[in-house]
């Protein structure tokens, strides 16, 4: 059944697309298959994936941390949609609400590079004092356009949410997390984890980088942020997934159905919802054949996620593409190199191919 799902992963992992990947379908209840195969580490030396491989699960924080805590804090009362950010936090643009930092419709740009400043001082990485800088940064960044006008998928809209929940939760965001989503969710993720497949061989830090987040605004800030900073083996991501979606089809366990049904489908001026992306036509990481109504995240090391509601199925798909070196810039807009066309055109064949998979198994209508 999954003979040639298994053939396109083997192939793009001999063809280099990738060093190592991992794979996990699933029902909302049920493991239907896990495949992992190839190098986490390539050097500074070699060492196949294992069993349970962790992974840099990238901006996956966004939709598998950050986004239920958010739900999780409006379900309590905390805070709502509605809320303004600058009547939490003093600052920020004006006229930015909640929903316009889930749907990436604040009018923030995408990305600066918050860390320049601080990248050398490592004994002050993730210091409440850093944190709060790279906070404040995001939160005065000038915006590109009003709220709600635009969809522009902004890392600093999450880093604004992010110094939001932290105000209201009155704790860091992992130990937000912790209480609010790891606890309900019983899914094995964590912030940082040593052995998890190498990614960047990273010229600020001069070295393979292993165990610790990729991204550098993450990275400073403790490897503890709204927009990255979560390990975990491909089953860990499935099954955290997995928990939503039992929210989705009516089953609480800690977190509303109503609020995740929301999340799965209010959706702003782009593809977006609330934190989670949409399906696109044509232009989909999921391929052409997932439902409309799917929603999905991609992570920058090499992740995607996609769960589709109405059949009640969660593809996970974990690699490590930019180990050890990125292929196409590590910036929004760089040149996109052979090697990331070819991983751009596995992501949606991989899809297509358990779509077909499961359909043969007569689990997909």
């Amino acid at each position: 059944m999954w003979s040639r799902t298994e053939g396109l992963v083997t192939a793009a992992l001999e063809a280099g697309v990738m060093p190592g990947c991992a794979v996990c379908v699933r029902t909302a209840n049920e493991e239907l298959w896990v495949h992992e195969a190839g190098a986490a580490e390539l050097r500074p030396r070699f060492r196949a994936v294992a069993e349970n491989q962790p992974w840099d699960l990238a901006s996956l924080t966004k939709v598998l941390a950050t986004v239920p805590l958010c739900l999780s804090l409006v379900s309590q009362g905390a805070l709502s949609l509605e809320t303004e950010v600058r009547s939490v936090l003093g600052q920020g643009p004006p006229d930015v609400r909640i929903r316009h930092l889930l749907q990436h419709s604040s009018g923030l740009a995408a990305w600066l590079p918050l860390f320049d400043e601080v990248v050398g001082a490592h004994d002050a990485w993730g210091t409440a004092e850093i944190r709060q800088r790279v906070y404040g940064a995001a939160q005065r960044s000038r915006p590109r356009d009003r709220p709600g006008a635009s969809h522009i998928y902004s890392d600093l809209g999450f880093l604004t949410l992010g110094a939001v929940l932290e105000t209201v939760g009155g704790a860091r965001i992992d130990e937000l997390w912790q209480r609010h989503v790891e606890l309900p969710a019983e899914a094995d993720l964590r912030w940082g984890w040593p052995g998890a497949a190498a990614t960047e061989d990273c010229p600020q830090r001069g070295r393979v980088v292993i165990g610790e987040v990729h991204d550098l605004n993450a990275a400073v800030m403790g490897g503890r942020a709204p927009h990255a900073g979560l390990f975990g083996s491909v089953r860990g991501v499935a099954a955290a997934a997995a928990w939503q979606l039992r929210a989705y089809q009516g089953h609480h366990g800690g977190l509303p159905p109503g609020l995740v049904r929301q999340a799965f489908s209010l959706q702003g001026p782009g593809s977006h919802r609330l934190g989670w992306d949409g399906v696109t036509p044509g232009a989909s990481t999921a391929g052409p054949r997932w439902p409309l109504d799917g929603v999905g995240h991609t992570g920058f090391t090499g992740c995607t996620l996609w769960i589709a509601p109405r059949q009640g199925i969660v593809v996970a798909m974990l690699s490590n593409r930019v180990h050890p070196e990125i292929a196409g810039g590590a910036v929004p807009g760089a040149p996109v190199t052979p090697r990331l066309a070819a991983f751009r055109a596995f992501r949606p064949a991989l899809h297509t191919a358990i779509v077909d998979a499961l359909e043969a198994d007569g689990r997909w209508s």
